[in-house]
């Protein structure tokens, strides 16, 4: 028995240095591991569920819980494969005043709103976008977690104050991290003139 599995071992590593592609159920893979499902009613691939795995390079993948999470060596954690992107907006000239979650909700008081969603997990934002029509095309902006704002950083991954550029802003780079129950918000700050029709994305990462 021993020599049999030691054979087939064999001729799985010589196909495998042989060809660097890996087929199961094909014996002409597309890609370097490929799995050829057929209609049986069974899963093509299972990942057993884990508790703390320890990641060590981007790209690495793990089901926590119940979530598929990716491990994130720039970051140096694991986050979710899946994304959820966090709508503001706001319908007029903004200028000291939060953005309403989910864009304009029907008028344009100046009454402050200190409410924003509630996240329902650790997690991580990753990405924020922002795009205004006119007005002040430099105007400041800070994330603001439980009616507290983030503080400047002077490493731009962390730092909550940000400005436009053009009336535009993108970053791709953001690791801020809150706590399942925290409510996030996004606010134009009093300085200079107030920006118009300002509309934003905040993209988070649910964190493991």
């Amino acid at each position: 028995m021993k020599k049999i599995a030691y054979s087939i071992m064999l001729l799985f590593c010589m196909h495998y240095f042989g060809h660097a592609q890996v087929g199961i159920g094909t014996t002409s893979p597309t890609a370097e591991l490929e799995i050829e499902t057929t209609n049986t009613g069974m899963p093509a691939l299972e990942i057993n569920p884990q508790t703390a795995p320890v990641g060590s390079v981007t790209g690495q993948l793990a089901v926590i819980g119940d979530k598929l999470f990716m491990y994130d060596a720039t970051r140096v954690k694991w986050l979710s494969v899946e994304t959820t992107a966090l709508q503001y907006g706001y319908e007029a000239t903004a200028d000291d005043r939060m953005l309403w979650f989910g864009g304009d909700i029907g008028n344009n008081s100046t009454t402050e709103d200190d409410t924003g969603p509630k996240m329902p997990f650790d997690g991580s934002i990753v990405y924020i976008t922002i795009e205004s029509s006119g007005g002040n095309t430099s105007k400041s902006f800070e994330i603001v977690v439980n009616g507290t704002a983030v503080p400047n950083n002077a490493d731009p991954t962390l730092d909550g104050r940000f400005n436009l550029s053009g009336g535009s802003f993108t970053r791709t780079t953001f690791n801020i991290d809150f706590n399942a129950g925290d409510y996030i918000m996004l606010k134009a700050r009093n300085n200079g003139s107030g920006v118009i029709d300002p509309a934003a994305i905040i993209w988070v990462k649910w964190r493991e």
